[in-house]
């Protein structure tokens, strides 16, 4: 075992312990691996290059703290391919834990890691919005095997808070976030478990990519997450944008979303890519802006070539869906625009399921869907004209924040199965509860 105390951490807050840490390490991998402990107290640190057979161990009381110096983290590597993602995204070194092609890594233990909403002094390299001034990640795997990452608690992160990238046999559980990003993003993964986590995010929670992060396409697939407990202030559960490579294998059940501005739910095929084969069922949700958000839409922000994807294979099951929806709550701010955390009150847009104008999408299940929304829908509201806008950015108020249907608006899909899917409304409504508008073989 390699105890930091030993290399020369500091219980101190005020005293940067990142040397130390990464002597503990760098001792762990050249005995071939073992455990490197983080007994009870308070350390600052920054950036750590991990290795393979590691395990990181934390003792209860344990608190790693982020430098309040973002210069103290190492700098974003250079990358000579383009990038057709998020910028900060295409950047792992800038983080508190980065591995890269390891294998055998682990994080576990009662501790806490607290980044202390720290942003950074410039943008990100490639970002187009001068608010985009993100900090480090807490973790960042590159194309690693056989990582787990359990019971801890991780604390104001002003970048994505967990993110895998071309890794294998994922596991993320147990694990407790408060962050002002994302929270946990498997991206072009395989063979991830996400479970059994507590989740409050400044943007999307739990999210799957897609991207062109590794330069190539790869596909997201055999991805779990279940037993999960999310709020947000973008979306609770989420696969996109990015969908270059697609996703296939899917399987999101017995969560709790709450709180959450946009939608619970949302399966996004807008990059290319295919998405086939996913299952929804057994979810909650309360306060939610769109319980229900699945579209193919036309960005394809990719490189040359890159065709219009496909959406098939999908079964939404057991959902229930209620208010009250105007009660104000509080969420993480996402950018340096606002300064501490934000009252926000839900705003309700119908939930959709839509596909392209040129490419329906295919063998959709909604059954068991309890849905209680505010209502209050007038008659110009139920013959509104739903614009396609299929080059939009593909958020739940894309087609506009009022839908001719006050439950769920279906459009251009083929093979629609529709069963005991309830909904009611608060007020009285003109609109229909479900609209369907070039659906081909509709089952009732």
């Amino acid at each position: 075992m390699f105890n930091i105390l030993d290399y020369g951490a500091i219980n101190d807050i005020n005293v940067n312990s990142t040397k130390a840490v990464q002597k503990a390490i760098d001792a762990c991998r050249e005995n071939g691996g073992g455990t490197v402990f983080v007994p009870a107290g308070k350390y600052t640190i920054a950036s750590l290059v991990l290795c393979s057979n590691l395990h990181f161990v934390f003792e209860a009381g344990a608190f790693f703290y982020g430098s309040k110096n973002i210069d103290d983290f190492n700098p974003r590597e250079e990358i000579d391919y383009p990038l057709y993602q998020d910028p900060t995204h295409s950047y792992f070194e800038h983080s508190m834990f980065f591995a890269n092609e390891c294998s055998n890594v682990s994080f576990s233990g009662f501790g806490t890691i607290d980044m202390q909403a720290v942003w950074e002094n410039v943008p990100t390299p490639g970002a187009t919005d001068w608010s985009n001034l993100r900090g480090a990640k807490i973790f960042a795997f590159k194309k690693c095997t056989d990582v787990v990452v359990s019971d801890l608690t991780l604390l104001h992160c002003t970048d994505v808070a967990v993110y895998f990238a071309g890794c294998e046999r994922v596991k993320a559980t147990r694990l407790t976030i408060d962050t002002n990003i994302d929270a946990i993003s498997p991206d072009c993964c395989k063979n991830v478990t996400i479970s059994d986590c507590f989740i409050r995010s400044g943007d999307d929670a739990i999210v799957l990519k897609s991207s062109y992060v590794l330069n190539e396409k790869r596909v997201c697939e055999n991805v779990t997450v279940t037993n999960c407990s999310v709020t947000s202030r973008c979306n609770g559960i989420k696969l996109g944008t990015e969908s270059n490579g697609g996703y296939k294998n899917i399987a999101i059940t017995n969560c709790c979303v709450y709180n959450t501005y946009m939608a619970g739910i949302a399966l996004e095929i807008t990059d290319g890519g295919d998405l086939d084969g996913v299952v929804v069922n057994n979810i909650t949700m309360k306060n939610v802006g769109t319980p229900i958000f699945v579209i193919l839409s036309d960005r394809r922000r990719g490189p040359e070539g890159t065709e219009l994807g496909t959406l098939k294979n999908v079964v939404i099951s057991n959902v229930t869906a209620i208010g009250p929806y105007d009660e104000p709550w509080i969420a993480p701010h996402l950018t340096t625009l606002w300064d501490g955390e934000q009252m926000c009150v839900t705003e309700v847009i119908t939930s959709t399921v839509t596909g392209h104008v040129e490419r329906p999408i295919e063998n959709i299940t909604l059954s068991n869907i309890t849905l209680s929304v505010p209502g209050g829908g007038t008659e110009e509201d139920r013959n509104i004209v739903v614009p396609e806008k299929e080059k939009n950015y593909p958020e739940n108020n894309c087609y506009g924040n009022i839908l001719p249907a006050s439950g769920i608006y279906f459009r251009h899909v083929k093979n629609l199965k529709v069963s005991n899917v309830i909904v009611t409304t608060e007020k009285a409504d003109k609109r229909d509860g479900l609209v369907f508008e070039d659906v081909e073989n509709l089952i009732k």
